[in-house]
């Protein structure tokens, strides 16, 4: 009976060893991190729940102890971004970001960061002069025309089709990406591009119906340091830092090409 009985015992504190590592580990499998700069905290999660809607219950951000954000944020799917706009002032500072979550077991992270020679955002009513280009395996890569936008401000460019009649097959990589100046500048400042994007129409060179009608390039939120009037992040459009986001061209056409020749259009937040 005694045997039996620690038999038994030993079962349960298995089965509930199991459970606890299970637990664990769902809590462990998501996770998230802020980039922080001196005009923007953009807080990312990933590895969440792939159905449904993930609520991240507090986000703050401190500056130099105050607190300057509390609010709550929620997405779809495994991942997602939240970029926040910050206006430290110049000098030196240390921003905390701290996020927390109950969905999936909860979780929560700090990003603590000390920022230094902090410039002033860009002026309001300050105007840059935009273009945005893309590329699939290495085709030319043309810029677009150019749209001014004044800081801050949104902007929407297209739809363009510098490439022409492009095919794509799947697999390959498609890039795109933008640069921008700010005409007669002779100040200095930072000025951050928020969620850019490239959404291109899609149709089948098969001429079949694609099983997406668009397909979508994503670019990171940036910050950049302006100190004249020369061409942001590069002029020359061949340089990698003027393709800010690229995707694996997916199969939308049943194995078959993508047509991009209707072009695509991009939006982006300035600020």
């Amino acid at each position: 009976m005694k045997r039996k009985f620690i038999g038994r015992f030993a079962i349960g504190l298995f089965a509930a060893a199991a459970a606890s590592a299970i637990l664990v580990a769902n809590a462990a499998a998501h996770n998230g991190n802020a980039q922080i700069s001196c005009t923007s905290v953009t807080f990312n999660y990933n590895s969440f729940s792939p159905t449904g809607t993930n609520l991240i219950d507090h986000e703050t951000i401190t500056v130099d102890g105050n607190q300057v954000v509390s609010k709550s944020f929620s997405f779809n799917g495994p991942s997602g971004s939240d970029s926040v706009s910050i206006n430290v002032g110049p000098g030196t500072h240390t921003v905390v970001a701290h996020a927390d979550w109950t969905v999936d077991g909860g979780g929560s992270f700090t990003t603590t960061k000390r920022l230094y020679n902090c410039v002033p955002p860009c002026p309001p009513g300050k105007k840059a002069n935009f273009r945005w280009h893309y590329s699939d395996n290495n085709t030319s890569g043309s810029w677009s025309g150019t749209r001014s936008v004044n800081c801050p401000g949104s902007l929407d460019m297209g739809p363009q089709a510098m490439e022409g009649d492009l095919k794509s097959a799947p697999g390959s990589t498609l890039k795109a990406g933008y640069s921008f100046t700010f005409p007669g500048n002779k100040s200095s400042f930072s000025v951050t591009v928020m969620n850019p994007k490239v959404v291109f129409t899609v149709r089948c060179v098969s001429g079949a119906t694609p099983s997406s009608s668009t397909l979508t390039v994503p670019m990171p939120t940036q910050t950049y340091s302006v100190t004249n009037d020369r061409w942001y992040p590069s002029g020359d459009q061949h340089s990698s830092l003027v393709y800010q986001g690229s995707i694996t061209v997916p199969d939308l056409c049943n194995g078959g090409r993508l047509r991009l020749d209707k072009g695509g259009t991009f939006t982006a937040d300035v600020g």
